[in-house]
Protein backbone atom coordinates (compact mmCIF):
# COMPACT_ATOMS: atom_id res chain seq x y z
CA UNK A 1 0.00 0.00 0.00
CA UNK A 2 2.93 2.34 0.56
CA UNK A 3 3.91 2.30 -3.19
CA UNK A 4 0.50 3.30 -4.58
CA UNK A 5 0.99 7.12 -4.49
CA UNK A 6 4.18 6.75 -6.55
CA UNK A 7 2.29 4.78 -9.21
CA UNK A 8 -0.41 7.47 -9.35
CA UNK A 9 2.22 10.25 -9.64
CA UNK A 10 3.96 8.43 -12.48
CA UNK A 11 0.68 8.03 -14.38
CA UNK A 12 -0.10 11.73 -13.96
CA UNK A 13 3.31 12.74 -15.21
CA UNK A 14 3.03 10.42 -18.23
CA UNK A 15 -0.37 11.83 -19.13
CA UNK A 16 0.97 15.37 -18.83
CA UNK A 17 3.87 14.58 -21.16
CA UNK A 18 1.46 13.10 -23.71
CA UNK A 19 -0.69 16.21 -23.58
CA UNK A 20 2.38 18.41 -24.07
CA UNK A 21 3.51 16.39 -27.08
CA UNK A 22 0.05 16.66 -28.61
CA UNK A 23 0.01 20.40 -27.95
CA UNK A 24 3.38 20.86 -29.65
CA UNK A 25 2.29 18.81 -32.64
CA UNK A 26 -0.86 20.88 -32.93
CA UNK A 27 1.20 24.09 -32.80
CA UNK A 28 3.60 22.83 -35.49
CA UNK A 29 0.68 21.77 -37.70
CA UNK A 30 -1.00 25.13 -37.23
CA UNK A 31 2.23 26.96 -38.07
CA UNK A 32 2.77 24.81 -41.19
CA UNK A 33 -0.77 25.47 -42.37
CA UNK A 34 -0.25 29.19 -41.76
CA UNK A 35 2.94 29.20 -43.82
CA UNK A 36 1.21 27.35 -46.68
CA UNK A 37 -1.64 29.83 -46.61
CA UNK A 38 0.78 32.77 -46.69
CA UNK A 39 2.71 31.21 -49.59
CA UNK A 40 -0.51 30.62 -51.49
CA UNK A 41 -1.63 34.20 -50.95
CA UNK A 42 1.81 35.55 -51.94
CA UNK A 43 1.84 33.37 -55.06
CA UNK A 44 -1.60 34.63 -56.04
CA UNK A 45 -0.57 38.24 -55.48
CA UNK A 46 2.64 37.87 -57.52
CA UNK A 47 1.50 35.53 -60.29
CA UNK A 48 -2.21 36.19 -60.75
CA UNK A 49 -3.45 39.42 -59.21
CA UNK A 50 -3.02 42.89 -60.81
CA UNK A 51 -1.05 44.16 -57.81
CA UNK A 52 2.26 43.74 -59.71
CA UNK A 53 0.94 43.81 -63.26
CA UNK A 54 2.66 45.65 -66.13
CA UNK A 55 1.21 49.10 -66.74
CA UNK A 56 4.27 51.05 -67.97
CA UNK A 57 7.02 50.37 -70.54
CA UNK A 58 10.05 52.67 -70.69
CA UNK A 59 12.71 52.77 -73.42
CA UNK A 60 16.22 54.23 -73.18
CA UNK A 61 19.18 54.45 -75.56
CA UNK A 62 17.38 55.39 -78.77
CA UNK A 63 18.63 57.91 -81.30
CA UNK A 64 17.99 56.44 -84.73
CA UNK A 65 14.92 54.68 -83.43
CA UNK A 66 12.12 56.23 -81.38
CA UNK A 67 10.86 54.90 -78.03
CA UNK A 68 7.48 54.37 -79.67
CA UNK A 69 8.90 52.16 -82.43
CA UNK A 70 10.75 50.05 -79.86
CA UNK A 71 7.61 49.69 -77.75
CA UNK A 72 5.64 48.65 -80.82
CA UNK A 73 8.22 45.98 -81.66
CA UNK A 74 8.47 44.80 -78.03
CA UNK A 75 4.73 44.04 -77.80
CA UNK A 76 4.85 43.92 -74.00
CA UNK A 77 1.45 42.56 -72.87
CA UNK A 78 0.09 45.17 -70.48
CA UNK A 79 -1.78 43.74 -67.52
CA UNK A 80 0.48 40.69 -67.32
CA UNK A 81 1.96 40.10 -63.83
CA UNK A 82 5.64 41.05 -63.88
CA UNK A 83 6.70 37.63 -62.64
CA UNK A 84 5.02 35.93 -65.59
CA UNK A 85 6.41 38.27 -68.26
CA UNK A 86 8.62 36.46 -70.79
CA UNK A 87 11.48 38.96 -70.99
CA UNK A 88 13.40 36.70 -73.37
CA UNK A 89 10.59 36.94 -75.91
CA UNK A 90 10.57 40.73 -75.58
CA UNK A 91 14.34 40.84 -76.15
CA UNK A 92 13.99 38.67 -79.27
CA UNK A 93 11.32 40.91 -80.76
CA UNK A 94 13.23 44.15 -80.15
CA UNK A 95 16.48 42.61 -81.44
CA UNK A 96 14.82 42.15 -84.83
CA UNK A 97 14.90 45.92 -85.35
CA UNK A 98 17.76 46.50 -87.77
CA UNK A 99 19.20 49.44 -85.86
CA UNK A 100 19.50 47.49 -82.61
CA UNK A 101 22.91 46.10 -81.70
CA UNK A 102 22.07 45.03 -78.13
CA UNK A 103 18.98 45.09 -75.92
CA UNK A 104 18.17 44.24 -72.32
CA UNK A 105 14.78 43.98 -70.61
CA UNK A 106 14.28 44.24 -66.85
CA UNK A 107 11.29 44.25 -64.51
CA UNK A 108 10.86 47.11 -62.04
CA UNK A 109 8.35 46.55 -59.23
CA UNK A 110 5.56 47.37 -59.02
CA UNK A 111 4.42 48.04 -62.60
CA UNK A 112 7.27 48.88 -65.00
CA UNK A 113 9.18 47.07 -67.74
CA UNK A 114 12.43 48.79 -68.73
CA UNK A 115 13.90 48.28 -72.20
CA UNK A 116 17.51 49.45 -72.68
CA UNK A 117 18.66 49.62 -76.29
CA UNK A 118 22.16 49.99 -77.72
CA UNK A 119 21.99 51.07 -81.33
CA UNK A 120 24.47 50.25 -84.08
CA UNK A 121 27.27 52.73 -84.75
CA UNK A 122 28.02 53.81 -88.29
CA UNK A 123 31.39 52.82 -89.78
CA UNK A 124 30.68 54.48 -93.13
CA UNK A 125 27.90 56.00 -95.23
CA UNK A 126 26.90 53.96 -98.28
CA UNK A 127 25.76 56.05 -101.23
CA UNK A 128 22.28 55.06 -102.42
CA UNK A 129 19.64 56.38 -104.81
CA UNK A 130 17.76 58.21 -102.07
CA UNK A 131 20.74 59.48 -100.11
CA UNK A 132 22.94 57.37 -97.85
CA UNK A 133 22.61 54.15 -95.85
CA UNK A 134 24.54 54.03 -92.60
CA UNK A 135 26.50 50.80 -92.27
CA UNK A 136 28.04 49.47 -89.05
CA UNK A 137 31.32 47.64 -88.52
CA UNK A 138 29.73 44.27 -89.25
CA UNK A 139 28.41 45.44 -92.62
CA UNK A 140 24.76 45.89 -91.61
CA UNK A 141 22.97 48.83 -93.22
CA UNK A 142 20.54 49.90 -90.54
CA UNK A 143 19.09 53.29 -91.46
CA UNK A 144 18.92 55.84 -94.28
CA UNK A 145 19.75 59.55 -94.18
CA UNK A 146 19.54 62.35 -96.71
CA UNK A 147 23.11 63.52 -96.11
CA UNK A 148 26.22 61.70 -94.95
CA UNK A 149 27.13 62.65 -91.37
CA UNK A 150 30.13 64.92 -91.12
CA UNK A 151 33.39 63.06 -90.62
CA UNK A 152 32.03 59.75 -91.90
CA UNK A 153 33.69 58.25 -94.96
CA UNK A 154 31.40 57.67 -97.96
CA UNK A 155 31.40 54.39 -99.89
CA UNK A 156 30.16 53.41 -103.34
CA UNK A 157 29.46 49.74 -103.93
CA UNK A 158 28.43 48.04 -107.15
CA UNK A 159 24.96 46.54 -106.70
CA UNK A 160 23.29 45.38 -103.51
CA UNK A 161 26.08 43.09 -102.38
CA UNK A 162 26.02 42.05 -98.72
CA UNK A 163 29.55 40.71 -98.90
CA UNK A 164 30.89 43.98 -100.34
CA UNK A 165 29.19 45.95 -97.57
CA UNK A 166 30.85 43.70 -95.01
CA UNK A 167 34.25 43.85 -96.76
CA UNK A 168 34.17 47.64 -96.95
CA UNK A 169 33.34 47.77 -93.24
CA UNK A 170 36.37 45.55 -92.55
CA UNK A 171 38.61 47.85 -94.59
CA UNK A 172 37.30 51.12 -93.14
CA UNK A 173 37.59 49.94 -89.53
CA UNK A 174 41.11 48.64 -90.21
CA UNK A 175 42.51 51.89 -91.62
CA UNK A 176 45.33 53.43 -89.60
CA UNK A 177 44.44 56.84 -88.08
CA UNK A 178 46.68 58.64 -90.57
CA UNK A 179 44.54 57.28 -93.45
CA UNK A 180 41.16 57.21 -91.69
CA UNK A 181 41.33 60.94 -90.98
CA UNK A 182 41.99 61.65 -94.67
CA UNK A 183 39.63 59.10 -96.26
CA UNK A 184 36.78 60.66 -98.23
CA UNK A 185 35.58 57.88 -100.53
CA UNK A 186 35.78 54.10 -100.74
CA UNK A 187 34.79 52.36 -103.96
CA UNK A 188 34.24 48.63 -104.31
CA UNK A 189 33.34 47.23 -107.72
CA UNK A 190 34.22 43.65 -106.75
CA UNK A 191 35.45 41.94 -103.56
CA UNK A 192 39.01 42.13 -104.95
CA UNK A 193 38.89 45.75 -106.07
CA UNK A 194 38.48 48.04 -103.08
CA UNK A 195 40.03 51.48 -103.51
CA UNK A 196 40.22 54.34 -101.01
CA UNK A 197 40.46 57.97 -102.03
CA UNK A 198 42.18 60.30 -99.58
CA UNK A 199 41.78 64.05 -99.53
CA UNK A 200 43.94 65.79 -102.09
CA UNK A 201 43.24 63.10 -104.68
CA UNK A 202 45.59 60.49 -103.23
CA UNK A 203 44.53 56.91 -103.91
CA UNK A 204 45.02 53.73 -101.90
CA UNK A 205 44.64 50.44 -103.77
CA UNK A 206 43.53 48.00 -101.08
CA UNK A 207 42.46 45.02 -103.14
CA UNK A 208 40.36 42.58 -101.09
CA UNK A 209 39.46 42.80 -97.42
CA UNK A 210 41.74 39.85 -96.74
CA UNK A 211 44.74 40.60 -94.50
CA UNK A 212 43.35 44.06 -93.71
CA UNK A 213 45.24 44.44 -90.39
CA UNK A 214 48.55 43.73 -92.16
CA UNK A 215 47.66 46.09 -95.02
CA UNK A 216 46.80 48.82 -92.53
CA UNK A 217 50.17 48.46 -90.84
CA UNK A 218 51.98 48.67 -94.17
CA UNK A 219 49.92 51.67 -95.29
CA UNK A 220 50.72 53.52 -92.09
CA UNK A 221 54.41 53.25 -92.93
CA UNK A 222 53.94 54.08 -96.64
CA UNK A 223 52.09 57.31 -95.91
CA UNK A 224 55.34 58.72 -94.56
CA UNK A 225 56.45 58.78 -98.19
CA UNK A 226 54.78 61.35 -100.46
CA UNK A 227 52.98 59.67 -103.36
CA UNK A 228 49.80 59.86 -105.42
CA UNK A 229 49.04 56.14 -105.27
CA UNK A 230 49.72 53.64 -102.49
CA UNK A 231 49.16 50.00 -103.41
CA UNK A 232 48.89 47.60 -100.47
CA UNK A 233 46.83 44.95 -102.24
CA UNK A 234 49.85 42.66 -101.76
CA UNK A 235 51.07 43.74 -98.29
CA UNK A 236 54.29 41.78 -98.61
CA UNK A 237 55.14 43.73 -101.81
CA UNK A 238 53.61 47.20 -101.47
CA UNK A 239 54.26 49.86 -104.09
CA UNK A 240 53.84 53.61 -104.48
CA UNK A 241 53.43 55.90 -107.44
CA UNK A 242 54.60 59.47 -107.44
Amino acid sequence: MADRPRTVDASVRLAARRRERLRRRALRLTAAIGVLVLLAVAGWVVLVSPVFAVTTVTVTGTSVLTPESVQAAAKVPLGTPLARLDTGAVVSRVAQLRAVAEVSVTRSVPHTVKIAVKERTAAYALSSAGGFDLVDSSGVDYTSVAEAPKGLVVAQISGDDERLRRDVATVVTSLPPSARDRAVLVTATTPDNIVIELNGGTEVVWGSAESSPQKAQVLGALLLVKASVYDVSSPSHPTTKA
